[in-house]
């Protein structure tokens, strides 16, 4: 399976990326733990949308469930976001 770029602007984005994710592999919170070398309570404080999650282990579940986290680059100063093709962005970067 290819793995899946996804958008991931705030916490509440990979805490609902990380739960969808988990529930379409049919893998339960221990199970991907133990794929990605965390705990389950990471996982579970992950999916919650902990905002301190650890960023090395953060990459290690997504790794684990395929997914590619990508970022807005950013505008330009004096830019807006209407000067900024968003639709070339995703072509891009996806």
């Amino acid at each position: 399976m290819a793995p899946v770029n996804r958008f991931l602007g705030t916490v509440e984005d990979v805490a609902a990326c990380v739960r969808a994710e988990r529930a379409a592999k049919r893998l339960t919170q221990q199970q991907l733990a133990d794929l990605a070398g965390v705990g389950r309570r990471f996982i579970v404080d992950l999916e919650s949308g902990h905002p301190r999650a650890e960023l090395a282990k953060t990459l290690d579940v997504l790794r684990v469930l395929d997914v590619r986290p990508l970022a807005l680059p950013s505008v330009p100063t004096g830019a807006t976001l209407n000067d900024v093709d968003l639709d070339e962005v995703i072509r891009r970067h996806a």
